[in-house]
């Protein structure tokens, strides 16, 4: 799966992959890749928690193989990568040199990198490595002259003895540090550490930052065990590699936790609260906005509550009483003190279909009579239409006809006798006279009449 989301740039495509960067996968072990992409030519596997080079045989067109940041301890199982042209393998725990006799048969192999193993603290150990690679061009990125090689070759046997007394030495001090013989060593991290806590200053150092950072996330709860635990020298061994990747990893689950409970709403109920002297507190866990406003209406209480827009109204609960109000919603309680009385039966609750907003009008218990009110004084506007409409009025004219009807002219004279003349409609049908028939006609039966 990890292999397959790494092959986005490839339409999700593993066996055409060319190239695949697994870096900070937190890969303990190299494992199927041989399988599953015989075609890469690049693989990025740095900064991870891989032990052993293994499993990459089969991957005969790969040229370039990066292990930085890891735990390897020495070169092994790259004789079959017969492409392989650059070899990446700084910050590693390499100290068997030796091993490196492996990659003789690599004849394209023009890069190497070893810098920060321990194999690199040797006194012989780029002459060493230039006469057991002839064929690299490059070693830590330092251009390999021709004279060097030359005399590298010439003094091989020579090196490969001093090379082979200075990994005895360290292999045999690694015994006596984990038998606790003496010759113990830590990382700069650890002196630097060692050195806040003896002199109570404070530092800069990676684990102090991260420190702060843990402090920050999970509060008070577990701080002396995350003190202890960074504050304590180490040795920079893959041991001790692995146990700080596990505490950052238990460190960064509680975090993730956290936060998706937060996303959840996942918090601690917080009941209303009473006080001793029976009164209730004001109160409001999800923090949302509000207006109370009981000052512009003498007899009426109104309140604002601005809850969530997309919050469905039948997960609101809302009850009024006569000293308080109290609102539940997504497991959170608002409530607030009131501070005259209030009719429940008369309070009515509304929300803006537009803004999601709750909008409560409380009419109080005792009501405060008016005595006089003030006159409405009018707007602009209303006296502006008020006036046009008086201005209509004036000029406004109506036509006036007389009831009596005028001798001079009758309307009822136009057509004469008063009767509607009717044409008809369509023209009388023709009558046909037929003409008198001959007394020597004679009548044929087969001859048709003619019209």
């Amino acid at each position: 799966e990890l292999i397959r989301k790494r092959a986005e740039h490839n339409e999700g495509l593993i066996f055409s992959l060319e190239e695949i960067s697994l870096h900070q996968s937190d890969i303990e072990k190299i494992e199927n890749i041989d399988k599953l992409c015989r075609d890469l030519k690049i693989l990025y596997l740095q900064s991870n928690l891989i032990d052993r080079i293994e499993n990459v045989s089969k991957l005969k067109q790969l040229e370039y193989l990066n292990l930085a940041l890891n735990n390897v301890q020495r070169v092994e199982n790259l004789e079959k990568c017969e492409n392989l042209k650059k070899l990446d393998l700084t910050v590693n725990f390499v100290a068997e040199l030796t091993s490196l006799e492996t990659l003789r048969g690599n004849e394209f192999l023009e890069d190497l990198y070893l810098t920060g193993n321990p194999c690199s603290k040797f006194e012989d150990y780029r002459s060493f490595v230039v006469g057991t690679l002839p064929q690299l061009k490059r070693l830590d990125g330092i251009e390999i002259t021709n004279t060097e090689r030359l005399e590298a070759i010439q003094n091989i046997r020579s090196l490969r003895e001093s090379v082979v007394r200075e990994q005895n030495d360290h292999f045999l001090k690694e015994q006596r540090k984990r038998e606790g013989r003496g010759g113990r060593w830590y990382t700069d991290i650890g002196a630097e550490t060692a050195q806040i806590r003896d002199d109570k200053q404070p530092g800069a150092t990676d684990k102090d930052n991260h420190n702060v950072m843990v402090e920050d996330e999970e509060g008070d709860t577990g701080n002396e065990n995350n003190k202890d635990f960074w504050n304590e020298p180490t040795e920079y061994t893959p041991e001790t590699r692995k146990e700080i990747h596990r505490k950052l990893e238990a460190d960064r689950a509680a975090a993730e936790e956290q936060r998706q409970n937060v996303r959840s709403n996942k918090i601690p109920k917080r009941q209303t609260v009473l006080e001793r002297n029976g009164k209730r507190l004001n109160l409001n866990q999800a923090k949302w906005p509000f207006r109370l406003d009981d000052c512009s209406d003498a007899n009426l209480v109104s309140l604002e509550v601005g809850i969530p827009k997309y919050l469905g109204t039948h997960q609101i609960d809302v009850d009024v009483q006569a000293d308080y109000v109290k609102i539940v919603a997504e497991n959170r309680t608002f409530q607030l003190v009131l501070q005259s009385e209030v009719s429940p039966d008369a309070s009515t609750c509304q929300r803006s279909q537009i803004t999601g907003e709750l909008s409560l009008k409380m009419p109080k218990l005792h009501q405060i009579p008016v005595l006089s009110s003030k006159p409405k004084v009018k707007s602009f506007k209303e006296e502006n239409s008020q006036f046009i409409s008086a201005e209509k009025a004036k000029n406004s004219t109506f036509l006036e006809f007389d009831s009596k009807p005028k001798v001079d002219v009758d309307y009822s004279k136009i057509v004469e006798n008063n009767q509607k003349i009717l044409k008809p409609m369509s023209k009388p049908a023709k009558v046909v006279i037929e003409k008198p028939v001959s007394a020597d006609f004679i009548d044929n039966d087969d001859v048709p009449p003619l019209i």
